[in-house]
């Protein structure tokens, strides 16, 4: 392998550089594979050890339908599995999980197809077309979406509204719990948003995305437990931190605040709940 395919792959388990070489072997004879690269943290060269191997697979237009009608018969040139599974909307993409629990995710498409994802996004590790290939440069970076920070505001405000009657009402601590974990969720997706743009790193990278600060604010909240006095503690806490940061964020990137919308959940968990927040 190169130097900076080995470089990528140094973070991994070393079960994973066999398991590359044995993708190599399977791609190389078969003429409808045109070329291989490594994708995701791998890819990007931010992996650690609990990074998974994503590889692209260019395949020749004409044989993309073959391909994807026999994914496992390839598949199984490169590993015994002990799972695997096609991706939805991606015929002949699998993820997938051998016997001694690596992960081998694979993703097909069109040689030549245009590539969504950055430059920096990609490694090349076999080309049969005899000329260097390159990734689509990376798309510019950008700040903090407002839409989607209204979105999640809004989100936060409407499931506000169903707590008091589908939990409170009913008794029903156990979904109390998962209404709490939503609203953390919640203050997560508004922090990751916030702090946009960031470098790039895998989904797994969860703490990576946030500020000390932020990570303090997630941290320090109460879990629910399924009784009422777990899940209103928590749900209150978890109800305030999220206003108190989310108005923060907002006026932040002039993003606009649900004013009457709030107004209302706050009347209505004073009237239900005897709340005021």
């Amino acid at each position: 392998m190169r130097d900076a395919v080995t470089d990528a792959l140094g973070p991994l388990p070393t079960g994973y550089r066999d398991l590359l070489t044995r993708v190599i072997n399977a791609a190389e004879p078969d003429e409808r594979v045109r070329s291989v690269w490594l994708s995701g943290s791998v890819g990007r060269g931010v992996a650690d050890a609990g990074s998974d191997l994503d590889v692209v697979l260019a395949i020749e237009p004409a044989a993309v339908g073959e391909f994807a009608a026999r994914w496992r018969d390839w598949l199984a040139r490169v590993t015994p599995v002990v799972f695997a599974r096609e991706l939805p909307g991606q015929p002949g993409s699998f993820y997938s999980v051998t016997p001694d629990c690596l992960r081998l995710d694979v993703v097909v498409e069109p040689r030549g197809a245009a590539r969504r994802v950055g430059g920096a996004s990609r490694l090349l590790v076999l080309s049969k077309n005899g000329l260097p290939e390159t990734a689509d440069a990376a798309p510019p970076l950008t700040g903090p979406d407002r839409d989607r920070l209204e979105d999640l505001v809004q989100e936060f405000l409407r499931q506000m509204t169903i707590f008091p009657a589908a939990v409170v009402a009913r008794q029903d601590w156990l979904l109390g719990v998962v209404g709490v974990q939503n609203v953390h969720l919640m203050l997560y997706q508004l922090f990751v948003e916030a702090n946009q743009p960031l470098p790039p790193m895998g989904i797994k990278q969860w703490s990576a995305k946030l500020s000390p600060r932020q990570r303090q604010v997630c941290a320090g909240l109460p879990a629910a437990t399924a009784s009422q006095d777990g899940v209103l503690t928590a749900m209150r806490a978890a109800a305030a931190a999220f206003r108190r940061e989310a108005t923060a964020v907002l006026a932040a990137c002039n993003a606009s605040w649900p004013a009457d919308f709030d107004a209302a959940v706050r009347r209505y968990w004073q009237h239900e709940l005897g709340w005021q927040e």
